[in-house]
């Protein structure tokens, strides 16, 4: 490499390191731990996290001046130094400022501000809140100009650039949590039960989905005031979280399955179930023995799956079922599980 070559890329690498943040600090915040302080020799920070919805938080940014004698700066827009001196006050370089004299350029607040901001010696003053989305980071960039009063004028006279990630960790509001919870249960509920074709039913195919139907269209219903409460457009995060569980909702298929409720004498017995052995329908039914019981209401998860204990248990026990009847009249130690599962969930 020849020495000129050396030369260039010496200077292109203090180009680079001139670039960068003079003050660099990760922030993480959340719904427990909301505030944070960062102390330089010159300022403090007070960072915070408020207002926090579906997904979305809104970050206030503080800045105290700690210098007795100093001005510190933070500009609403690039300036050039020409415009600079035209401000009011007027404001102009140190002489030991880097850059080209008559080039140099004023770098902005990295956020939107509608004014020029000036910290007197103490002075406290707080920044445009930001928005931040949940573990998305958010960087946010503060070029503070260092400055001080001659006369009239200020001169400007270091600048320090503070570069801050700023990432929260949002917790659901109760709100969704629950929401999100009515949604899953009335999709389980579709899904493991189904509409059932049998004639012997009572109510039809179309009248067991428009049944079905109506409720979702109550959720869905219910999602959009949200939304609309909160003033949310498609780019917001609240939006698209809520928007999702309507996806959801709107991704349900109606499988018609019998409910195993209904005797055929007729025809063999025959449902969904048949396929299994007496030992995984234990095993279902002890899943939903546990559901049930683990629930914060389990009056209303108990309902929500009976049909399916029913169902279950009237599969093993049919002494028209081709699979179970022969193994159930024997007995053993499963017919003896499922029996006794049966009236636990029963019992609850």
């Amino acid at each position: 490499m020849t020495m000129r070559k050396t030369i260039i890329c010496m200077l292109l690498c203090l180009m680079a390191l001139g670039a960068r943040a003079d003050e660099q600090r990760k922030v993480t915040l959340s719904n427990d731990h909301n505030k944070e302080m960062i102390s330089l020799s010159y300022c403090n920070i007070f960072i915070n996290l408020n207002e926090v919805s579906d997904g979305e938080g809104e970050v206030s940014i503080e800045l105290e001046n700690l210098s007795e004698s100093k001005v510190l700066i933070l500009f609403d827009r690039s300036y050039t130094e020409k415009q600079a001196k035209k401000m009011s006050p007027k404001m102009q370089f140190d002489k030991t400022f880097g850059g080209t004299k008559g080039k140099r350029v004023i770098d902005p607040f990295s956020e939107q501000m509608s004014t020029v901001m000036q910290l007197r010696p103490s002075d406290k003053q707080m920044l445009p809140a930001i928005k931040v989305e949940n573990e998305a980071t958010k960087v946010v960039t503060l070029p503070v100009y260092i400055a001080k009063y001659k006369g009239k004028k200020l001169i400007l006279l270091e600048k320090q650039v503070i570069e801050l990630n700023i990432e929260a960790e949002l917790k659901p509001s109760a709100e969704y949590v629950q929401l999100n919870t009515d949604c899953e249960r009335l999709i389980r509920e579709i899904t493991n039960t189904g509409v059932c074709p049998n004639k012997s039913h009572g109510t039809s195919v179309d009248k067991q989905k428009a049944a079905y139907q109506k409720r979702i269209d109550a959720l869905k219903e219910k999602i959009d005031g949200i939304i609309s409460s909160h003033g949310w457009n498609s780019n917001d995060a609240g939006y698209r979280r809520y928007e999702a569980l309507k996806s959801k909702l709107d991704g349900v298929e109606f499988a018609e399955r019998d409910c195993g409720r209904h005797r055929t004498p007729v025809a063999g017995h025959r449902c969904n179930y048949c396929g299994l052995s007496l030992q995984q329908i234990y095993h279902r039914l002890d899943d939903l023995y546990k559901r049930i019981y683990s629930s914060s209401n389990r009056k209303q998860a108990k309902a929500s799956v009976m049909s399916q204990v029913n169902a279950l248990y009237n599969c093993c026990t049919d002494t028209k079922c081709s699979k179970h009847a022969a193994q159930w009249k024997k007995g053993g130690d499963y017919k003896n599980k499922i029996v006794e599962r049966y009236n636990r969930i029963n019992s609850l």
